[in-house]
């Protein structure tokens, strides 16, 4: 596994709170963020050839899950047509949220790879795919539909 950016998760908020246009490391570049407001989010960011996010619970403050990194040894999408590929998931308890029938109380996290795709809708929200990757974060047992928006 490679080294973890020290500043993973200080990034990860300014992101959350200001967007992807934030000023940023030159090192750490951030490709995609996912928030449901209140609640939960996802960062991801480029470090060299790794693949480095964080997922963030809200509890009066956005407080670190978990941090993760992955060397990337992954070819890009091809040919004409738009296409999303599941790369990697993960999944962890809340610690704000208590054991539930339906699972909110599990917090997922999905990192995917697109192609010809400007943005991906998630449930009701839109994630913008800008360097071809993108996260979605969820709670419960089942993932959220996910269809694709080239707007």
């Amino acid at each position: 596994m490679p080294e973890l950016h020290p500043a993973l998760a200080e990034q990860g908020r300014r992101i959350i709170e200001h967007g992807l246009d934030t000023p940023h490391d030159a090192d750490l570049v951030p490709l995609s963020c996912d928030v449901i407001e209140g609640d939960i989010a996802a960062v991801l960011f480029s470090h060299g050839d790794a693949l480095e996010w964080v997922v963030f619970e809200y509890d009066t403050d956005w407080l670190s899950r978990g941090l993760t990194a992955l060397r990337v040894e992954d070819s890009p999408l091809h040919g004409q047509e738009a296409q999303v590929a599941i790369r990697f998931e993960t999944w962890t308890r809340s610690r704000t949220r208590r054991w539930s029938p339906k699972g909110r109380h599990l917090v997922h996290t999905r990192v995917l790879r697109a192609h010809r795709i400007a943005q991906l809708r998630v449930a009701t929200r839109t994630i913008a795919t800008p360097h071809g990757w993108a996260i979605m974060v969820w709670r419960g047992r089942r993932a959220p539909a996910i269809s694709v928006g080239n707007a």
